[in-house]
């Protein structure tokens, strides 16, 4: 039967091959072939691959294995580690567990975390010690591998270990040195209520909450911390977690339970709550309670000034001066002397309510104090007197600070003083402090001839100004780009264009810095000042020559001037560039002013409908009308209508 139907099969092969479709049947029967057996291997293929690759990645953690266990064969034979007897599945985790701590101590992490992670994908992970663990967690900490940290931990949670005491204390207190206060709480969330009620941990844990803004989380922690062995000096704890939280009432409990064995800190912030919550009279009872506790122990002060500074501070919060001077003369007649933030916090408070006559008894009181007089505390007071207007007074206080030793004027205080007068233009006496400070071995700033070099340009001193900047580059010192603003202004005031010009011209080559948008702004106002239209355009010029784009403010500054003068060509120019952006960079109204003045000469048909089509383009309001009249095609205006534009002169930036 099987003969019969193959010779059929054949036969009809045969015929269809003999047949006019032979060639192309005999093409797709081939094609058909090769199909099924591309299908065939590829089939073989994939699945012989698949065997491989499964193969491979079992051949490759047993390498790993082996790899581990061989290590641990060859440190038994050198007497590394000890011999574990027997040859159970624990016996080779405490021999594996050794070579890890081995490479540990050997300062090799990543090869000891290496061997970690492959016991643990075969699951043998489960018996290692605490102390293993805790090796792990250290050198982490010291690589700051906090990730790895918290991976430990879990592990452990997993694996149902309990931590011992120290273990916690070991690992929070090296958490908490470095900072890592994210990772502190993070163990308590992982462990809550396992973590034992220790001193070390718990205030740890409690630093740590505080520190990363969940002060919150640390109060929920005090109760427990409380019930520990704590000592009086660690109830400073209690005292930081209530003045973030501004609870007063639980300070003040936790203050006066412990009475005389209160700390300076904890009194302080004490106090710092009470200021901050606004309640000084309490501050100020508390103040006086502080001060009973002291006479009942013979230790430390508990007071200090910082404790009335703070107390001081709540009174000026709350604007009640006569309270912070009783403050004030309470803590001399204690013998406590009172430093620059007390003298400075009274001034400000003098100052905000304009008693200027108990402003000058804190600075008699001040300067008749025994203690010596600081350079820092009097230039604050001099800040502070030139703030308020009173000039005088601070020029006193600074002849006073030469004639008292430890107390000389430092550069600062010249640069008040100097700045000071200049804003009142009162340029000799502001060069004569200049003077004196040079007699006084010290050098000027960059800051000081500016200031001076205002007050030339206030005074139009432009011989003295020019000298003062000569000075000032044979000294060596390096002009800022505020200094080249007030020299281009002094230029400009009194008429020297071309100094000025030159000057911006060969900044960069002379100084090293590159003039700005300002300065050439600053350049061409000069010039429009003195309706010097020529010099101010060829200062525009110089300006697109270096590279710099014009603002909104040297177009509005430079337009008004060559509407002025007249100089259309260069109207449309400047047209062009304040609306080459999508949106205008001067006002509609100065283009309009422009339109209207350009279309008043007459004669500039071509000019005007470019001007206007800048405007149109940038979607600017055309509010002037054109009117005919003479030839046909010449735009005028109204005489009503026409306004004569003066160029804005820029004064500062």
């Amino acid at each position: 039967m099987a003969s019969t139907d193959s010779s059929t099969f054949a036969r009809t092969v045969q015929a269809i091959l003999d047949s006019p479709i032979g060639p192309f049947a005999q093409e797709v029967l081939v094609l058909a072939v090769f199909g099924v057996s591309f299908v065939l291997w590829r089939q073989l293929g994939q699945s012989s691959h698949g065997g491989r690759q499964s193969y491979k990645g079992k051949t490759d953690s047993n390498q790993e294995s082996f790899r581990i266990d061989a290590a641990a064969q060859g440190l038994r034979r050198r007497g590394v580690i000890e011999t574990v007897k027997g040859d159970s599945r624990q016996a080779k985790n405490v021999a594996l567990e050794k070579v890890m701590m081995q490479h540990l101590e050997q300062r090799e992490f990543t090869r000891a975390l290496n061997h970690f992670r492959t016991l643990e994908r075969d699951g043998r992970d489960t018996s290692f010690s605490e102390e293993c663990y805790s090796a792990f967690i250290q050198s982490a900490i010291r690589v700051g591998k906090i990730d790895v940290v918290e991976r430990m931990l879990r592990n452990m949670k997993r694996n149902g270990m309990s931590p011992s005491r120290k273990f916690w204390q070991t690992t929070l207190k090296m958490l908490s040195s470095r900072k890592h206060f994210s990772a502190c709480l993070s163990v308590h969330s992982i462990f809550g209520s396992m973590i034992p009620p220790d001193k070390v941990a718990l205030s740890c844990l409690i630093n740590a909450a505080l520190d990363v803004g969940q002060p919150e989380r640390a109060a929920g922690m005090l109760e427990q911390y409380g019930r520990v062995d704590i000592e009086p000096k660690d109830h400073v704890l209690f005292f930081r977690t209530y003045q973030v939280l501004n609870d007063a009432d639980a300070a003040e409990g936790v203050f006066r339970k412990l009475g005389q064995d209160a700390s300076n800190l904890m009194l302080n912030l004490l106090l710092l709550t009470c200021a901050n919550t606004q309640q000084p009279e309490r501050a100020l009872k508390i103040l006086g309670d502080a001060h009973g506790f002291e006479e009942q122990r013979a230790a430390e002060k508990i007071v200090d000034v910082v404790s009335y500074n703070t107390v001081i501070k709540g009174f000026a919060q709350a604007v009640d001066a006569p309270q912070c001077f009783n403050c004030l003369h309470e803590m001399r007649d204690r013998g406590i002397e009172p430093d620059a933030i007390t003298f400075g916090t009274l001034l400000d408070l003098c100052i905000a309510d304009n008693h200027m006559e108990v402003a000058d008894e804190i600075i008699n009181l001040l300067l008749g104090s025994n203690r010596p007089l600081d350079t820092v505390m009097c230039t604050l007071f001099i800040k502070g007197l030139v703030k308020a207007s009173c000039l005088e007074r601070a020029l006193d206080l600074c002849e006073e600070m030469k004639r008292r030793k430890g107390a000389n004027p430092d550069i600062i205080t010249y640069s008040v003083l100097i700045k000071a007068l200049v804003d009142q233009h009162d340029l000799e006496r502001a060069f004569g402090l200049f003077e004196d400070m040079q007699v006084a071995g010290l050098t000027p700033d960059d800051i000081i001839y500016t200031h001076l070099l205002e007050g030339c340009r206030h005074a139009s001193q432009h011989a003295r100004g020019k000298q003062l900047f000569e000075d000032m580059l044979a000294s060596q010192v390096r002009p800022s780009e505020f200094t080249l603003v007030t020299m281009l202004k002094l230029h400009g005031r009194c008429g020297f264009h071309t100094e000025a010009f030159d000057m911006v011209a060969g900044w960069e080559k002379k100084h090293g810095m590159k003039p700005s948008v300002i300065h050439f702004t600053c350049l061409m106002s000069g010039c429009l000042r003195t309706k010097s239209y020529e010099q101010a355009w060829q200062a525009y010029e110089l300006m697109r020559a270096c590279g710099v784009r014009p603002d909104s403010m040297a177009l509005s500054t430079l337009l008004p001037g060559m509407v002025a003068a007249q100089q259309w060509e260069h109207v449309v120019e400047l047209a062009e560039v304040a609306t080459s952006n999508t949106w205008c960079m001067v006002p509609a109204e100065t283009l309009n002013n422009s339109l209207s003045q350009m279309q008043g000469s007459g004669g500039r048909t071509r000019l005007v409908e470019r001007l206007r089509s800048l405007m149109d383009a940038a979607k600017v309001p055309v509010t002037c009308r054109p009117s005919f009249g003479g030839r046909r095609g010449d735009y005028f205006t109204r005489p009503a209508q026409h306004v004569p534009m003066e160029a804005p002169v820029v004064e500062s930036f």
